[in-house]
């Protein structure tokens, strides 16, 4: 009986690498539909665990930069491609819907948008993956079917009026519905402060 060594070659997204002692070769490569998109790649982050945030110190914590109350405003900080997490298909290192951003219903929602990540990129807060229609006046990137260009930044702002569950999505056909780039949304009658957590 013939014993093979075990041969492994580890390499990074868009490389083949040998599995373990078989010799059967498979690949990293981001999806077909958007292996072109990968020609920039940035450096690998690593992602931070999300914790809620503290309303009465005024802490924040991941996606929120900042927080007031008493004018009942959130300022969200996302920035698209920030890890290698899902072949840089997310939001801050979260995709597929592994992190939650809850707000206050009725409070002004600002967000500042970079995209790090080689592909375009955009955000929407849109009632499903399958329906990626804005769900508030105002609550997407401008332009987001196109996305945002690696280094650029957009800022927009929305009143999220209606207390329910919603995803925040990019717009970008396909990137949501087939690679997963999303996260959850919520909208809460009952919270006093903005919050995130896995």
């Amino acid at each position: 009986m013939r014993v093979l060594r075990p041969r492994t070659l580890i390499a990074l997204a868009g490389v083949s690498f040998l599995l373990a002692g078989c010799g059967t070769a498979a690949s990293t490569a981001p999806p077909a539909h958007h292996a072109s998109h990968h020609k920039k790649a940035p450096a690998a982050k690593t992602k931070a665990p999300i914790t809620p945030s503290s309303a009465a110190t005024g802490a924040s914590a991941p996606f929120i930069a900042s927080q007031d109350p008493t004018a009942k405003t959130v300022t969200l900080s996302l920035v698209a491609g920030a890890t290698i997490d899902n072949f840089y298909y997310n939001f801050d290192g979260y995709d597929q819907g592994n992190a939650t951003i809850t707000v206050p219903a009725g409070w002004t929602v600002k967000v500042n948008f970079t995209n790090e990540s080689g592909s375009a990129h955009s955000v929407v807060i849109a009632p499903s993956v399958s329906n990626l229609s804005p769900a508030f006046t105002g609550a997407t990137s401008p332009n987001a079917s196109v996305g945002l260009q690696a280094g650029e930044t957009q800022t927009f702002q929305f009143v999220a009026s209606t207390a329910g569950s919603y995803i925040l999505a990019c717009g970008v056909p396909g990137q949501a519905s087939q690679d997963g780039m999303w996260i959850k949304f919520v909208v809460s009658s009952s919270a006093t402060a903005a919050s995130s957590q896995e």
